[in-house]
């Protein structure tokens, strides 16, 4: 998989969501030639499940290289939150079992108090087929798709620093399904959206295009929309906040890498926003931000699109590097936003 990524300042925001956490047990020290076979639902769950909210386990002490790590999903599971630690330079394999066609996605949430990186990972089937990355010169961080046969699948995490408390999400689609969405409530709970497996929660680097720091973070991840094409990152950013100057100035544009300019009234869940826009250049990259602004019962409320992409003329024509789609990633973008609600 092609993957770029903004190395950046970051800003440890905190983030509040219902999940299902575990922290695996090794099952030996070489990989088996079949793991635990993974429960999957005898039908397809409501398209907004809603997990009973389990408080995280304390992530086992920082590892060495250690074995095999199957996981499991509960009863009528579709997805898991497992939470670990590893040490720079160390690794460690987990073991998924999958049939072929179903959607698989991985990526991974670090802790509040982490200091922010980037974990590289191989996941590759018990038949040798690797998923990603793709070459062996290139680096793999998230990946969704299809996958290719029912086997086993192998995730290997290698830090490049200590990392704790990270979270990697584990999520495969039931049968006859391409999708599953999940709900976010917010931190002073009077909001909430929902958003489908195509994006995923993750630490933010400090971008400075924002009012509020963002308390969910969601990033697009979904592989086949960003291999070989020159969109280099997307987030879905919410944030709210009663500080009094925040909500005294909460609609007004700011300079936040490129000049904002206010461009329409929209009515997002029966409540008024103002929408605006801006972007910036620089060395190649485009950097896109919409934002939607409101003041609702003493919070200022913001959500932002936020594109970043590469000049598509910086390619060559035998690069084979196409044009993202634009209006389809707005699509989805739209689509989070249609389900937002503040009570």
């Amino acid at each position: 998989m092609r993957y770029r990524f903004m190395f950046l300042a970051i800003i440890l925001s905190a983030c509040t969501f219902q999940v299902d956490v575990v922290t695996p047990s090794a099952s030996s020290t070489v990989p088996p030639a079949t793991s635990p076979a993974l429960t999957l639902p005898a039908d397809t769950p409501s398209p907004f499940p809603t997990p009973t909210f389990i408080p995280a386990i304390p992530p086992s002490p920082l590892q060495e290289n250690a074995g095999v790590y199957p996981i499991q999903f509960a009863p009528n599971g579709t997805y898991m939150d497992v939470v670990d630690s590893l040490l720079a330079g160390s690794s460690k394999t987990y073991s998924i079992n999958a049939a072929k066609g179903q959607v698989m996605s991985i990526s991974i949430r670090l802790g509040p108090y982490s200091s922010w990186t980037v974990i590289p990972m191989k996941i590759a089937g018990a038949d040798g087929t690797v998923l990603c990355p793709v070459e062996e010169n290139l680096s793999c961080y998230f990946w969704r798709g299809a996958l290719p046969a029912t086997q086993d699948y192998f995730v290997t995490l290698t830090p490049e620093i200590d990392v704790s408390n990270f979270t990697m999400r584990v999520a495969i689609d039931p049968p006859g399904t391409t999708s599953q969405s999940f709900q976010y409530l917010s931190n002073n709970r009077a909001a909430s959206f929902s958003y489908p497996d195509e994006f995923s929660p993750v630490l933010l680097p400090d971008m400075y295009t924002f009012k509020l720091v963002p308390e969910m973070a969601l990033q697009f991840i979904d592989t086949n929309s960003l291999d070989n094409t020159n969109l280099i990152e997307a987030y879905f950013l919410f944030g709210a906040s009663n500080d009094a100057g925040i909500v005294e100035s909460c609609t007004q544009p700011v300079s936040l890498g490129g000049q904002e300019t206010i461009i329409d009234e929209v009515d997002i869940g029966g409540v008024p926003f103002t929408r605006s826009e801006a972007a910036g250049l620089g060395a190649g990259n485009i950097y896109e931000q919409i934002y939607h602004r409101a003041v609702y019962h003493g919070y200022c409320y913001e959500v932002t699109f936020f594109i970043h992409s590469a000049n598509i003329g910086n390619y060559a024509a035998e690069s084979g590097v196409r044009e993202f789609d634009y209006d389809a990633l707005m699509q989805k973008f739209e689509s989070i936003l249609s389900t937002f609600v503040i009570k």
